[in-house]
């Protein structure tokens, strides 16, 4: 268990009062949201591949509606009282309110840019965003023109139970992590550049969402780096549950374990070599700047 807990909600938009009711179960599992939209799954298979493939950290870039999801949950994750009191609410507030304190310093300093707080908002089953509508089923995502990162924890921990079985706190963060990673992006317009990269030359479409994505998942080691450096981590063991997280959402390790062919022309954000790879640049390096050699790597430039 990580120090990076916080019942400060200050930073929380408790939407779930407000959420859209639930659908007949889990539908509509075969979409994939990258950086630029909603993508074709690649022949996923199976419910566990297909839960893995919904726990892709994702950036909203536009429009995006699919039904909501039904089934039971946890009281915990799912009561909308406004605050960071649940067991899981701690670990995701503490991230979120971490996060966006070293940001604030880092992105001035680093990069020479104003760094504007992003917020994080709690949905129950669907939401209404400034980038379209979106459901559980969208998975954790950032909604750039809001500035929001969006998470229902409902869904979150049920993933959880899926995949991991258990409560990691690391691992839960660094998706919190990631998703302001987009934020960071956002600030610095990288994300627009890609954007427009991604509209003039839709054939390599994909190379520019991987080396956003895999950017992302270097910041999140670099604010994990700066964590341990803090003292925030308890063990060494939480950062290889970090790393585990990364590999589990690796674009071939899902479509390996759909029983399906393995097209790295439909990946959206890299190999999950590469995912653990640049999650561990930034986490040794603990320097942002490192995290640009993304785009080389994948042969684009923004």
């Amino acid at each position: 268990m990580t120090k990076i807990r916080s019942t400060d909600a200050s930073n929380i938009d408790d939407r779930r009062s407000s959420g859209g009711g639930g659908g007949g179960g889990l539908g509509g599992l075969g979409s994939v949201l990258g950086g630029g939209g909603l993508k074709a799954g690649g022949g996923l298979i199976g419910v566990l591949v297909l839960l893995a493939a919904l726990f892709l950290p994702k950036i909203l870039g536009g429009n995006a509606t699919q039904s909501a999801v039904g089934g039971d949950a946890a009281q915990s994750a799912d009561q909308a009282d406004g605050t960071c009191s649940s067991d899981l609410e701690q670990i995701v507030c503490g991230a979120a309110n971490d996060v966006n304190a070293f940001w604030s310093t880092e992105v001035p300093q680093v990069f020479a840019t104003q760094y504007l707080a992003a917020k994080t908002t709690f949905f129950s089953g669907a939401v209404s965003t400034a980038c379209g509508q979106a459901s559980s089923q969208t998975g954790p995502f950032y909604c750039p023109n809001d500035e929001h990162v969006y998470i229902d924890l409902r869904f979150m921990q049920q993933l959880e139970d899926q995949l991991v079985g258990t409560t990691s706190d690391l691992a839960e963060q660094y998706i919190i992590a990631h998703e302001y990673g987009h934020h960071v992006q956002h600030l610095l317009g990288t994300s627009d550049a890609v954007s427009q990269h991604e509209q003039q030359d839709q054939q390599n479409g994909h190379l520019y969402s991987e080396a956003l994505e895999l950017q992302a998942d270097c910041y999140a080691g670099v604010w994990i780096h700066s964590a341990k450096q803090r003292g925030l981590l308890d063990t060494d063991q939480e950062v290889s549950e970090a790393f585990d997280a990364a590999n589990s959402v690796g674009d071939d390790y899902i479509q390996s374990r759909g029983g399906g062919q393995v097209d790295p022309d439909t990946f959206t954000h890299g190999t999950s070599e590469q995912r653990k790879r640049w999650l561990n640049s930034g986490f040794t390096s603990g320097d942002p700047r490192q995290c640009d050699g993304t785009f080389a790597e994948m042969g684009v430039s923004v």
